[in-house]
């Protein structure tokens, strides 16, 4: 895919998981490649707290057989290796481009992506196995849910579903 269209697709992603958070009074704010990592900034209506979110596109990441599993995958590049905070959460868009299907969005903690992703591998991918669909799926509610301080969300921003996703080493 040429430079130019992708970085169409990655915008695409980006001011489409705006339009979803704000349709859902959160406020979120596109960096524009302004900040590092951060493609998004969400906050309360009232402005007491917010989240980064990096924003991942792809015009198709359904894999029916991914490391043995059917999942989605996203290119994410090396930046997000290691990169774990509470505060920062992933927004894994599948455009479904080429079908009349709405986009799907995965909402997922930094601790995901950061821990699978590793520095050996040539090419940065990110799966998600279709176990975690469940959890992620235009899961909007995890970032109001995280913004209003509930416990269990910011608990599911830290914790490894050892059930639900692929761990490179161990089950992959």
């Amino acid at each position: 895919m040429s430079k130019g269209r992708s970085q169409f697709i990655g915008a695409s992603g980006q001011f489409y998981v705006a339009h979803q958070l704000t349709k859902r009074f959160v406020h979120a704010s596109i960096t524009v490649g302004n900040a590092p990592s951060v493609d998004i900034i969400a906050a309360k209506a009232d402005g007491s707290k917010s989240i980064s979110i990096q924003v991942k596109t792809s015009q198709g990441a359904y894999r029916r057989s991914r490391y043995g599993r059917e999942g989605c995958e996203w290119d994410v590049g090396a930046g997000v290796i290691g990169k774990v905070s509470p505060n920062l959460w992933y927004a894994l868009v599948d455009l479904k481009l080429g079908s009349e299907k709405e986009p799907d969005v995965y909402i997922v903690p930094s601790l995901w992506v950061g821990d699978f992703v590793k520095s050996d591998w040539s090419r940065k991918m990110y799966f998600l196995p279709s176990s975690a669909w469940g959890l992620t799926k235009n899961k909007w509610e995890l970032i109001s849910s995280f913004l209003d301080g509930n416990p269990e969300t910011e608990l599911f921003s830290q914790t490894w579903p050892e059930d639900k996703l692929v761990r490179w080493g161990q089950n992959a």
